[in-house]
């Protein structure tokens, strides 16, 4: 059995023309009462609900709250999500393309996170996989980037101390920092270039 409902008496007054006066001089109930009800701070009880139906000519059960819609089983909305997927088309060779293309990094900096966003948002909604692969390369391009970032500044910043207090110039600490960036992220890339080849799809599980 539904729950008794304060809205549904106030629509139902309200829609009638009637005050809360009006509504107590009729049915009988106190003014303090019905303004309690209505407010949702007291639960009447089940004389009081008689005569309220009776003042408003309506029977007791519109009284009550509307059922809610019954929620989707679990095993239902897994199976519309899994129906979603399967309707996406696949496309091997577009999830190599958009991982190789952080390679575009070697071009022109910045160009890792440019081409991948452009690749995931061309096909994110069309090809299975997309969406979430997009995600990952980018999100790990975003920590490789501000990673080289700061070690490049470190790596300047101790070439300087070294220069200050021994008055040597260390060219070769800053450059191995960035050939070895580099070379980390080329790596990261080919490596799970070779996984996505393989059908694995977990990939780039350390990312912003």
């Amino acid at each position: 059995m539904s729950e008794f409902s304060a809205a549904r008496i106030l629509a139902l007054r309200k829609s009638k023309g009637l005050s809360q006066e009006v509504l107590a001089e009729q049915s009988g109930v106190s003014l303090r009462t019905i303004q309690r009800v209505e407010q949702g701070a007291t639960v009447p009880r089940g004389h009081t609900v008689q005569a309220l139906a009776a003042a408003l000519s309506v029977p007791l059960e519109a009284l009550h709250a509307e059922p809610e819609p019954p929620r989707p089983e679990p095993a239902v909305a897994v199976a519309e999500l899994a129906a979603a997927t399967s309707a996406l088309r696949s496309d091997p060779d577009f999830l190599q393309l958009l991982n190789l293309s952080a390679l575009s990094f070697l071009v022109l900096p910045l160009l890792n996170l440019v081409v991948p966003w452009l690749l995931w948002r061309a096909r994110r909604h069309s090809t299975a996989h997309v969406a979430e692969l997009g995600r990952r390369v980018l999100g790990f391009q975003a920590l490789w980037q501000v990673g080289t970032f700061f070690l490049m500044l470190l790596a300047l910043a101790g070439q300087l101390v070294v220069y200050r207090h021994y008055h040597v110039a260390l060219p070769e600490l800053w450059l191995s920092a960035l050939i070895g960036t580099y070379a980390a992220n080329v790596c990261t890339v080919v490596y799970y270039g070779a996984q996505l080849r393989r059908g694995n799809f977990d990939v780039y599980r350390f990312r912003l």
